[in-house]
């Protein structure tokens, strides 16, 4: 019998898929629903020490002769204070003891409700971090939920052994109901280091290797692996990479269906790397993915990193270290063959209406190598993730908070430092806000500044009607705040150029790729629904139902190598 209390259930079913069977348990009633799931399952060695400021010290005492991780359990009101002392101890210690707290219901902090002190305010020399679970009422909170107690299991002996506080919120309806139950299936992370790295048997197994945000990743390991596995490596502008073995995969992503990508493109392992990637198909097909596939993050510090919810294990070592530890396998194409011949079937309209989209197909081609590129967040980036750069061309983004502040001053502290050509493309809302650092009296002649200006924000208004378009423009969108750039490009310096059919920016595209006395700021004037159709023209397909019968096809191949 196990308590309805969903996260109760995460938490007893990790101790057990971790190995952590010695529970020192006080007793109590706000953790009584723990209790009863634990006392009688064999899998557990179960201790009652009354006293919690004792129940502490007898823990640390079964470490040390055991070596075993130790779990204690407490109620609510002040028996987590009472925990302090021993905890103090483990910390200086370097015990490894798991405090499993109880408190009620969150929305009774501080709210002078009976017996619901703020659990989570331990000293920081007695526990090294504290997890506080959510209250589970939907599927995101289960994810949640479990990759905090993953979490917090693997930071007991993470590097250096500690304490560590998981407290857990519980409602009073919950606290005496039952039911006859099995554990629910849960999501175990594991965590690895450099000695533990082997060459597991990559046969058959598809690999996609996701390179997110980074300064010029040297790729030579990563090729390697690639040479010697049925390995992918998705990339996008940010990712900085290009080789034999890399897929410019956003536009793709963009076009098909969830069922499509799950039958012909989900991999068996994702690797990832590097920082953000910006990239929101990316996140939605494979957060999204029905399919059991495993995700192995590569971190230094070794972070639990769990972008997709599909999370298995974090090797903490250097990204080089981690590639070179797998020895020659069998060589596989298939699976790099399959993103191209998808990549083949996207339709590639000549024709767009002058938009973000338009400025990116005439100009991808023609910015030099050696430059830096800049992308404001969402439409910017999201656009230019549609076409392919010269692979020399460097390519920045503000995706670290992923917030619209601040885009362009980034880019012009960058240019001062460099004597390339520097581009920055920009929205009309992301400019004006940031637009005082025009005024900025470093500022070089190498400067691009391609804005385009669709009256508000286009991220809200991608469906292209009308008619909602000027609902959304009054608030949401902010639109019919500006005019145009013109009087403070030209106050400070710039060579301003007004843009308004797609016959004038032909005129002009050359020269923003080239050399100029001052630094240039080209206006691009777009409406919303020309923005929202190219959108859409980009991310068509040739024919959806011939990429359909691909898919099957591709799904019904691979069942057949696997069996």
């Amino acid at each position: 019998m196990y308590t309805i209390a969903k996260n109760v259930q995460i938490v007893i079913a990790l101790l057990k898929e971790h190995g952590i069977n010695q529970l020192v348990l006080s007793p109590g009633g706000t953790n009584a629903a723990f209790v009863r799931g634990v006392q009688d399952d064999p899998f557990f060695q179960c201790y009652s020490v009354v006293d919690e400021r004792s129940a502490l010290y007898f823990a640390i005492g079964i470490y040390l002769s055991t070596g075993k991780i130790v779990a204690v359990c407490c109620t609510s009101a002040q028996a987590t204070r009472n925990y302090i002392p021993g905890l103090t101890e483990a910390f200086y210690k370097h015990a490894p003891i798991l405090a499993i707290t109880f408190s009620k219901h969150p929305r009774f902090t501080y709210q002078d409700y009976m017996q619901a002190p703020d659990q989570t305010s331990l000293p920081h020399d007695a526990v090294r971090a504290t997890y506080a679970l959510p209250y589970i009422s939907n599927e995101q909170d289960i994810l949640y939920c479990q990759r905090l107690v993953n979490e917090a299991i693997l930071e007991l002996t993470h590097q250096e052994s500690a304490p560590v506080q998981l407290n857990v919120p519980m409602l009073d309806t919950e606290l005496t109901q039952d039911i006859d139950i099995s554990l629910p299936n849960v999501k175990v992370i594991r965590r690895h280091y450099i000695n533990e790295l082997t060459s597991s048997n990559l046969k058959e197994k598809r690999i996609l290797i996701v390179v997110g945000e980074n300064l010029g990743l040297d790729d030579g390991h990563i090729i390697n692996f690639a040479k010697k596995s049925n390995t992918v490596i998705y990339v996008n502008h940010l990712s900085n990479m290009r080789n034999d073995y890399t897929v410019f995969g956003n536009r793709l992503l963009s076009s098909i269906s969830q069922n499509d990508f799950d039958e012909m493109l989900c991999p068996d392992i994702l690797i990832t790397i590097g920082g953000q990637t910006g990239d929101y198909p990316l996140f939605h097909k494979l957060s999204g993915s029905k399919k059991n596939y495993e995700h192995w993050r590569i971190s230094p510090k070794g972070n639990i990193v769990d972008t997709y919810d599909h999370l298995t294990h974090v090797f903490e070592c250097k990204y080089d270290d981690f590639f070179m530890s797998f020895k020659d396998g069998e060589v596989n194409r298939e699976y790099l063959t399959t993103w191209q011949m998808a990549i083949n079937d996207l339709n590639t309209p000549t024709d767009l209406p002058l938009s973000a989209a338009y400025v990116a197909q005439q100009l991808n081609d023609k910015i030099p190598e050696g430059s830096f590129v800049n992308f404001s967040i969402l439409n910017s980036l999201r656009t230019w993730d549609l076409f392919p750069i010269k692979h020399k061309v460097h390519c920045f983004c503000n995706v670290g908070a992923f917030g619209i502040d601040g885009c362009l001053s980034t880019f012009l502290g960058q240019s001062v430092s460099v004597d390339n050509l520097c581009f920055m493309f920009i929205g009309d809302l992301s400019f004006f806000y940031d637009m005082n650092s025009l005024g900025i009296r470093h500022i070089r002649n190498n400067v691009r500044i391609i804005l385009i200006n669709n009256n508000g924000g286009i991220e809200f208004k991608l469906g292209g009607d009308a008619g909602k378009n000027r609902l959304i423009d009054k608030y949401i969108a902010a639109a019919n705040h500006f005019k145009n750039s013109e009087g403070w490009a030209v106050v400070n310096g710039f060579d301003y150029i007004s843009i308004n059919t797609k016959e004038d920016f032909i005129k002009i595209s050359n020269m923003l790729v080239s050399e100029s006395n001052k630094p240039i700021l080209c206006e691009v004037f777009t409406t919303d629904i020309d923005e929202a159709n190219a959108y859409k023209a980009m991310t068509r397909l040739k024919d959806s139902r011939n990429f359909q019968k691909k898919a099957k096809d591709a799904l019904v191949n691979r069942i057949k190598k696997i069996f």
